[in-house]
């Protein structure tokens, strides 16, 4: 699918967009260690001892960008497997990177849920939330299995776009909320300097989701017709992952 999806595009892009289609596998293989040397420093970083919560909120950051990493390297290699000698990644390959993807997203949920935890009342409500999106998000992909019923490949692609709308947006957006909610307990603890970087992460945060996410691959799915890698190629120049390894590099 990822070589399908590379020469159908290099008839619509200019030599510079040529480039960075033709050298994928070097993107996929930057936009995986960018995410997974981001999850290496956060998962250190996490042992120290410290009175910030924020130190222990940053452990499922830290697997979000170890899996996250990871799942973009799952990509890498089947691509060299289908520009070697034209293999196909089974259904249960897809299903099971699919699952790497949720996975990471789910991780990325629970940072933003955990990180304002600074009153254990609104715990069960802020967990209340994650475990709906990721209810939502299975029950989207269900209702599109029956409506549509696409064959095996397809349904994976389309679960694919649908876990970055229901969860890798709203994980995002919660994240950087929260972010942006934790400079007044590093103004608390006379760190306002480190306040201040928290707002280029929010903001790196916030642009790797609403842009990251909402530019996917394309499938049968409406937005995705409209909204789609393709575009962000011919909008930008740049494929889409490696806006998103610059975002993650910037975290």
């Amino acid at each position: 699918m990822i070589l399908v999806w590379l020469e159908s595009i290099k008839l619509l892009v200019n030599p510079i967009s040529a480039f960075f289609v033709e050298n994928m596998i070097a993107v996929f293989f930057f936009y995986g260690l960018a995410f997974f040397v981001m999850g290496l420093a956060l998962a250190f970083a996490s042992r120290q001892t410290s009175q910030l919560h924020f130190v222990k909120a940053i452990r499922p950051l830290a697997a979000f960008g170890i899996l996250h990493g990871c799942h973009e390297w799952i990509d890498m290699f089947q691509l060299i497997a289908a520009q070697t000698n034209g293999y196909t990644p089974t259904v249960w390959e897809a299903t099971a990177r699919l699952g790497v993807l949720v996975l990471s997203f789910i991780m990325l949920l629970s940072f933003g849920v955990l990180l304002p935890d600074r009153e254990p009342e609104g715990r069960g409500r802020r967990l209340g939330l994650l475990v709906a999106l990721v209810a939502l998000w299975g029950a989207s992909v269900a209702l599109v299995a029956l409506w549509q019923q696409p064959d095996g490949r397809d349904l994976v692609a389309m679960a694919d776009v649908l876990a970055r709308y229901f969860l890798g947006i709203p994980g995002t957006l919660l994240g950087a909320i929260a972010l942006l909610r934790l400079q007044r307990s590093f103004r608390e603890h006379d760190m306002s300097q480190f306040g201040r970087d928290l707002v280029w992460c929010a903001a790196a945060l916030f642009f790797y989701g609403i842009v990251g996410q909402l530019f996917v691959a394309k499938t049968a799915l409406l937005l995705s017709q409209w909204l789609n890698s393709d575009l962000f190629l011919a909008w930008f120049g740049i494929p889409i992952q490696l806006f998103r390894a610059t975002m993650a590099v910037m975290l």
